[in-house]
């Protein structure tokens, strides 16, 4: 069965990882997955490509952050697919359902942590940042006005393998879960572990987890990495387990020759394909 959402984001916003290649992402994403929700296409303005408080472009993400923050508040959709665009496509999206699944667990699946912020952050790119922002820091235009919108307990950082040294601190400071790419290669069934069954959940999924020789469409591939069949079993578990509030696929690149075939599994583990019928 599809998963059943009440809307989905169209969002090729690049700005936050200054790579414009995954801006095709989002509408090939939503070429290869179904909708049966209202399905909203969110205009990105190029904007000035240039830094502010040490964030590049941090002008044109903000800005697009916001107006989505503004349009999922008039339509209060309690189930959310995101289909980018860069990390930062999601913030809005994943901002809003927590406020409405205080308790949701959050699956970051990702090659990087995506933990920075601003004064630590090596290159002062936002997609760098996106998790830190949902846990209420960064830069204050992009956490936003309600602040924190998750605590760490509720992170699982999943297939994760290229982290700064301030990301691992924050890691070993702080309640935040986090799977190599070893368990999610060996035991991706057990992503889930220590969780409440039936409880909310939130897939923030950067293909980039895949190990690039199977998956060498993303934006910064990154070696070591599990293969995406691990990756789509460790989602189907996901999907089974938890009540799946929201969904989000980030910095796909479908420029560069790869097998779509690989990327329609990472969906269909996402239950986000139709099924033929027996």
């Amino acid at each position: 069965m599809v998963w059943q959402r009440e809307v989905d984001l169209v969002v090729p916003l690049w700005q936050g990882g200054d790579d414009v290649r995954v801006a095709a992402g989002a509408g090939q994403l939503a070429r290869l997955a179904p909708t049966h929700a209202g399905r909203l296409h969110i205009a990105v303005s190029e904007g000035p490509r240039a830094a502010r408080d040490g964030i590049r472009n941090l002008d044109t993400v903000a800005e697009t952050t916001r107006r989505m923050r503004d349009r999922l508040a008039r339509r209060d959709p309690a189930r959310i697919l995101t289909l980018g665009g860069d990390c930062t496509c999601d913030i809005a999206a994943a901002q809003h359902l927590a406020a409405r699944h205080p308790d949701m667990t959050v699956y970051w699946i990702d090659a990087h942590g995506d933990l920075n912020v601003p004064a630590q952050s090596p290159s002062g790119l936002a997609h760098g940042m996106a998790l830190r922002i949902l846990l209420g820091e960064g830069h204050p235009d992009l956490v936003g006005p309600a602040g924190s919108a998750i605590a760490p307990h509720q992170v699982v950082l999943a297939g994760v393998r290229d982290l700064d040294p301030p990301e691992r601190a924050y890691i070993a400071a702080n309640d935040v879960a986090a799977l190599g790419p070893d368990h999610l290669a060996t035991r991706p069934e057990q992503v889930t572990s220590g969780r409440r069954a039936g409880s909310p959940a939130y897939v923030h999924l950067d293909v980039d987890v895949c190990d690039p020789l199977e998956m060498p469409a993303v934006s910064l591939p990154t070696r070591g990495g599990p293969g995406v069949a691990a990756v789509a079993r460790a989602l189907a578990a996901v999907s089974a387990y938890h009540e799946v509030v929201g969904v989000a696929v980030t910095e796909y690149a479908p420029v560069i020759e790869h097998d779509e075939d690989r990327v329609a599994a990472l969906l269909d583990g996402l239950d986000l394909l139709e099924r033929a019928p027996a």
